[in-house]
């Protein structure tokens, strides 16, 4: 009750079961002025709420840290605006935890250490269905590639590793669920061509692929959800410019509030190895 607010809400309680509102103020020990007091922010408070309130419209599905990243302002300060603005996204429902344990493969320890990659599926706005093909880069979280068709083969699957690796040198291992397209013959033989190591992860279990899988509901959450697409050349155009977005712009949280172009940036400067 030491807040404005709460001082008004005790004053409002009194004054609803018919008492004065002088007699309510001298029982409460309040000043007469306390009902007519409009909290005043801060004009730079008043700013930043500007320019969260237009990035939250942006990037819905932003929290207060990554917007604090976005905007460059303290988490703490953001925090208490965006509390005070109504921001905060309503909390999604907790999945119900596997009982037990098991092993987990070891993750990347470098850029281009491992690698992961998966399939997405998305319709466009006549309900014909399409696929993406998800390629990202365990250690530094860059997305790669996104892939775009009505339907993708395992010949498809080479061809684009073989662009990526041309862009980005050779993986050690790739990982992946054992879907057709993963564990056919002509992609396993290639990538014994190619002195790769295929890492599939145990049926059933996605959360062993766990960064590719995160990444493909932030695709999802932030972009097929939010877009429309009329066709396919429309859906391929979408969805590069979030890719970019996504790995020149968006800041990431398990890499510092950083980008992760600019996080693969700076480990080659500070000599981090490259597999190649």
């Amino acid at each position: 009750m030491s807040s404005p607010t709460g001082r008004r809400e005790a004053m409002a309680c009194l004054t609803g079961r018919g008492v004065s509102k002088r007699a309510s103020c001298r029982y409460l020990g309040f000043s007469r002025r306390v009902e007519g007091y409009e909290l005043r922010q801060p004009k730079k408070d008043q700013e930043l709420g500007a320019r969260l309130m237009e990035t939250a419209q942006q990037f819905p599905r932003f929290g207060y840290r990554r917007s604090a990243a976005w905007v460059g302002e303290g988490e703490d300060r953001v925090k208490r605006l965006w509390s005070l603005m109504g921001l905060s996204l309503p909390r999604r429902r907790p999945r119900r935890r596997r009982c037990g344990s098991d092993m987990r493969l070891l993750g990347a320890v470098k850029p281009n250490h491992v690698w992961s990659y998966d399939f997405v599926h998305d319709r466009l706005a006549g309900k014909r269905t399409f696929r993406m093909l998800c390629v990202l880069d365990e250690h530094t979280r860059e997305c790669l590639a996104i892939e775009v068709a009505t339907s993708l083969t395992s010949q498809d699957v080479i061809l684009t590793l073989t662009r990526l690796m041309r862009l980005y040198g050779k993986p050690e291992y790739i990982r992946s669920d054992q879907g057709a397209e993963f564990t056919a013959s002509r992609v396993m033989k290639w990538l014994r061509d190619q002195n790769v190591g295929p890492a599939f992860i145990p049926p059933g279990k996605p959360w062993h692929n766990g960064f590719v899988e995160s990444f493909n509901g932030k695709l999802r959450d932030e972009c097929l959800n939010r877009e429309w697409f009329r066709d396919l050349r429309e859906a391929r155009t979408l969805i590069e410019n979030w890719r970019q977005f996504y790995n020149h712009q968006r800041p990431h949280s398990a890499l510092s509030y950083k980008a992760p172009a600019q996080a693969r940036l700076e480990m080659s400067k500070i000599g981090v190895g490259f597999a190649v």
